[in-house]
């Protein structure tokens, strides 16, 4: 992977939580029903994160690591713009 790819790849990673606040602030009525799965989501993420350095190697790590940190970050940032609302 070389160091355009990586850069994208954090780019992409962390634009995760404008996302997730985006998405939070557009659809606030299935906020309060799918809290519980926000929290089961960012207890799921760092999880796969574990594994994942069991079960792959290499790039693919990379993109697992990036996907669930992805993840992890679109559902905490709905969690917390509940929170303020």
């Amino acid at each position: 992977m070389n160091l355009l790819q990586l850069i994208l790849l954090i780019v992409i990673t962390f634009s995760g939580y404008p996302i997730g606040r985006f998405i939070a602030s557009k659809t606030q009525e299935e906020l309060g029903g799918g809290a519980k799965w926000f929290k089961l989501i960012m207890l799921a993420c760092p999880i796969g994160i574990v594994v994942s350095f069991f079960l792959e190697k290499g790039n693919n790590l990379l993109l697992l690591i990036a996907s669930f940190a992805f993840i992890f970050l679109l559902a905490s940032a709905s969690l917390l713009y509940k929170k303020k609302k």
